[in-house]
């Protein structure tokens, strides 16, 4: 299994879950963290994207993978807003922990599969469908990308939201 492989996977879950796990003030920085973790990554192994053939559909069933596996992840998440430091907190525990471990265990398993146990099928499949290795292997990483930012997008709106009802309940009181 490529280096690259191991290190955008194991980057992004540990990114991910130092930002998430416990119970964590919800801001700008802790919203944007794994986006640059995600997008450094990015950046160091994400090569020449290839384009033909039926590439880029298999680009955006990585990227629609990716987007709903970052919003399945709230269901493990709760935020509420902390009267004390004035600002939406949130709290993910084991449950949100174990899902980001096994969609990561999930990934390597597909890539060590495809170089050890049904590369033969595999290539065959990406002939008939006039697709590339480089093209999988991208798409992986866009799935990635989507995760993370499907996770941070829905972290800042659901922040928001809170922030929103606290608002409405301060003025109804006063």
């Amino acid at each position: 299994m490529p280096t690259s492989v191991w290190v955008v996977n194991l980057v992004v879950l540990g990114v991910i879950l130092e930002a998430d796990l416990g119970r964590r003030r919800v801001g700008w920085f802790r919203v944007l963290r794994p986006l640059t973790g995600t997008a450094a990554v990015v950046v160091l192994y994400l090569a020449a994207v290839p384009t033909s053939g039926h590439n880029v559909a298999l680009y955006a069933a990585g990227v629609g993978a990716g987007v709903i596996l970052g919003l399945a992840s709230h269901l493990f998440v709760t935020i509420h807003y902390d009267d004390v430091r004035g600002r939406p907190v949130s709290r993910a525990r084991f449950g949100y922990a174990g899902f980001w471990v096994v969609v990561f265990a999930a990934r390597l398993g597909f890539v060590y599969g495809a170089e050890h146990l049904f590369s033969g099928a595999l290539g065959q499949f990406l002939v008939a469908h006039q697709l590339s290795v480089a093209g999988l292997t991208d798409a992986l990483i866009f799935m990635a990308i989507a995760m993370a930012l499907a996770r941070s997008v829905l972290l800042e709106g659901r922040a928001l939201a809170v922030c929103h009802a606290q608002a409405a309940r301060q003025v109804r009181t006063a």
